[in-house]
């Protein structure tokens, strides 16, 4: 098996910081339950087609304010 990190970006700021480069949104707040949706969404089908393949030794949640 492929090992690999993870690194899933979380784009709803409070305010954007003027150094970020990061995609990101603010007060958006409405939107994050459907953004945890499709994360979820995503995460189940690209495991359909990896899970044999590949291992995540290291997961990382970043982004928003603070990260």
């Amino acid at each position: 098996m492929t090992k690999a990190g993870l690194y899933i970006h979380i784009p709803f700021c409070k305010t954007k910081c003027i150094y970020c480069d990061y995609y990101s949104m603010e007060k958006r707040e409405e939107g994050i339950p459907r953004f945890v949706e499709m994360l979820n969404r995503e995460i189940e089908l690209t495991a359909l087609n990896y899970k044999e393949t590949w291992t995540f030794d290291t997961i990382f949640f970043g982004g928003g304010t603070p990260s």
